[in-house]
C-alpha cells in the first residue's frame, strides 16, 4: 500500500445536516428578530450564549454599538429560538474613550436581585473629572448601592434590563451621586445573570432527592 494515498468515498458536507432558526430578542426588547444561526440538534443548541450589540437590538442610535448584549437560547420550536438575557458589558473601545487623565474611576460590585427573583451581578463605574480622594470615593459607592439596593427589588427582570442597558439607571445614579462630586460619566459597566428562580429551584431540588434515595436504601438494607 502507497504510504499517504488519499482514502476513498465521499467526504460529507456538514452544513447540509444544518438547520437555520430565527432567533428572537428577550422580552425586555420586544421579542422581534435578532438574528439567524445554524444548529445541528435543537436540544443542543439550549442554552447557547449569543453576542449582540444593542444597535443590533433596537437599531435606533449608531452609539448603540458601544454596548455588547448576551443572550442565551431557551427554547426552540418550529425553527424559532427565544431567549433570555444572560447580561451586557460596555465595548472596550468604548471603555478606553472614558478613562482620561486627571480624573477618578470608581467601581462597584454587588449582586441584586429583582421583584421577580432574577439575581444580576452588577458592575458600576463612575469617573470624576477631576482627581478625588479616597473617602469621596468610598461615598460615591456607598450613595450608588444605596440607590441601586432600594431601586433593583422593586423592579421586574424586564425592567431591570430596560433600565440597565438603556442608560436610564445611569442617569439616576448620576442625579443621586453629583451631590458628592462632579462626574463626567455614571452606569453600569456590566452585568451578569447569576440565577433565575427555575435555576434555585432545581439546585434545591437535588439534595432533596439524595436524600430520599439514601433513606430508601436505609430501609431496603433494614428490610
Amino acid at each position: 500500500m502507497v504510504k499517504g494515498g488519499k482514502r476513498g468515498g465521499r467526504v460529507r458536507d456538514k452544513w447540509r445536516d444544518k438547520q437555520w432558526v430565527v432567533v428572537k430578542s428577550p422580552s425586555a426588547f420586544g421579542g422581534g428578530f435578532l438574528n439567524y444561526i445554524p444548529i445541528t440538534v435543537s436540544d443542543l443548541a439550549k442554552g447557547r450564549v449569543i453576542e449582540n450589540t444593542m444597535f443590533d437590538i433596537l437599531k435606533q442610535d449608531p452609539t448603540q454599538h458601544q454596548t455588547k448584549v448576551f443572550v442565551q437560547i431557551d427554547k426552540i420550536t418550529e425553527g424559532s429560538a427565544t431567549t433570555i438575557f444572560k447580561g451586557h458589558e460596555y465595548a472596550k473601545e468604548f471603555l478606553r474613550s472614558l478613562i482620561r487623565r486627571g480624573s477618578s474611576m470608581i467601581t462597584h460590585v454587588h449582586d441584586y436581585m429583582t421583584m421577580d427573583g432574577y439575581t444580576f451581578r452588577v458592575v458600576l463605574i463612575a469617573l470624576s473629572q477631576k482627581r478625588l480622594n479616597s473617602s469621596k470615593k468610598h461615598e460615591i459607592r456607598m450613595i450608588a448601592h444605596k440607590a441601586l439596593e432600594d431601586k433593583i427589588p422593586k423592579l421586574t427582570v424586564d425592567q431591570f434590563v430596560q433600565e440597565a442597558t438603556m442608560g436610564k439607571m445611569g442617569a439616576d445614579l448620576l442625579a443621586a451621586a453629583k451631590i458628592i462630586a462632579p462626574l463626567r460619566h455614571i452606569g453600569i459597566k456590566k452585568t451578569k445573570l447569576i440565577s433565575t428562580p427555575e435555576s434555585r429551584a432545581l439546585l434545591m431540588a437535588k439534595p432533596i432527592e439524595k436524600t430520599v434515595s439514601s433513606s430508601t436504601d436505609q430501609v431496603d438494607e433494614q428490610t
